[in-house]
């Protein structure tokens, strides 16, 4: 059929004196064609995963040439032999840092800036990503939110809550002038929780408040304000289209996974009741599956959790810590070593998928380790710590201080 419709439509060009276009040769011709149109069709799944690479190019080549340099061990050294709380504010704007706040700061000036400066490095590699990760950005972005929503429980807890409604940049989102004023002239956490308990940050607040007022500890609330946070991410990653999801997928495991031994060395630590635990837990880990958080959270001890860890990639992280374990600063140091460790992780993982959101995803945690660091810096610099007790609080690359 093929071969009489091409000579029916070539044979002008025969009668046009054509000699070398025989209907053998016009055969072969057209089977070409049709075999290229194939391959052609075969590959064209492939064409939006080029794209997507493609897109993904610029962003990457701009957050390796700025670098995130204040988790390197020899640039955090240059910080912390400054000398001087001023000198070290101007290391930094000279660096590109803290350029709204004076060289004479207070520590609430200093978190202020830098969680203004985290939302304004994650909105823009938000703008910089192919649209189909937005939504994952979005709800890393609320992330800030509910660190200002922790913000208002610590002032609230410490009755230092008044001036909270004079300065609108530490409103959630959601917020509005009747709330802030409202939240300012909270007495209690209890009330404050209660006068929050219509936005989206109320259910999980409510169903923590027991606790709460149970042990006065800001623990129980700060930490369904992480679970909703999560559980943010969790949904927003499953909406990534399927073959750029792969990175944020593992990269949720990841944070699964050490948020939950995390809560489980806290409860042992405390001796909290276990019963309580399982609602803390947050599911989708890729290395301790449901199952198996059961069975830790059965141990009778912090030794005990870490020594059924065995073969995993906490093993070698936390096993040496016991050893101390428990001293005064125990849980900073278990903190604080989680914390490297997934540094870690997700610094191989951007090599995993070193094309697509992979470098995105370290430069993310990555830069919220920083300026971490550079708070920790800045106030244990105005309280008059040493170097050393400093640096023990720091989360750092490129060996021991």
């Amino acid at each position: 059929m093929v071969s009489l419709m091409t000579n029916e439509m070539l044979s002008p060009l025969f009668d046009a004196g054509l000699p070398y276009l025989t209907p053998l040769t016009t055969a072969i011709v057209v089977l070409i064609i049709a075999l290229l149109l194939i391959a052609i069709l075969s590959t064209a799944g492939y064409f939006p995963v080029l794209l997507s690479i493609t897109s993904y190019t610029p962003v990457i080549a701009r957050i390796k040439a700025k670098g995130v340099p204040f988790i390197e061990n020899e640039q955090v050294m240059g910080l912390l032999q400054s000398g001087s709380l001023p000198d070290c504010i101007n290391r930094l704007k000279t660096a590109g840092y803290l350029r709204n706040i004076p060289p004479e700061c207070n520590s609430d000036q200093v978190e202020e800036e830098v969680l203004a400066l985290w939302y304004e490095e994650v909105t823009l590699m938000r703008s910089e990503s192919p649209q189909d990760a937005w939504e994952f950005f979005d709800a890393y972005l609320f992330f800030q939110e509910l660190a200002k929503i922790k913000r208002i429980l610590r002032f609230v807890h410490q009755h230092q809550i008044k001036s909270f409604s004079e300065n609108p940049v530490l409103w959630p989102d959601g917020f509005t002038y009747d709330l802030a004023i409202k939240v300012s002239n909270s007495q209690t956490v209890s009330e404050c929780v209660r006068i929050m308990q219509d936005t989206r940050y109320g259910i999980p607040l409510m169903n923590a408040l027991p606790a709460y007022e149970k042990e006065h500890l800001l623990f129980y609330l700060e930490h369904a304000l992480d679970c909703l946070g999560y559980d943010e991410i969790s949904r927003q990653t499953s909406k990534v289209t399927s073959y750029l999801a792969s990175p944020y997928r593992d990269f949720f495991s990841i944070l699964a996974d050490i948020q939950n031994v995390k809560t489980l060395i806290r409860f042992k630590h405390t001796g909290r009741d276990p019963g309580s635990a399982p609602v803390c837990l947050l599911p989708g880990g890729l290395e301790i599956p449901q199952w198996r958080l059961v069975q830790l959270n059965e141990m009778m001890s912090v030794p005990d959790i870490v020594r059924q860890l065995s073969g995993t990639r906490f093993e070698p992280v936390l096993t040496p810590l016991i050893r101390k374990y428990p001293s005064p600063d125990s849980m900073v140091s278990f903190d604080l070593a989680l914390d490297k460790l997934e540094l870690d992780i997700v610094s191989r993982l951007s090599l995993d998928y070193y094309h697509t959101g992979g470098p995105l995803l370290w430069y993310l945690i990555a830069k919220e380790f920083e300026l971490r660091n550079i708070r920790v810096i800045l106030s244990g610099l105005s309280e008059g710590f040493s170097a050393e007790m400093i640096t023990r609080m720091l989360v750092l690359t490129g060996g021991e201080a």
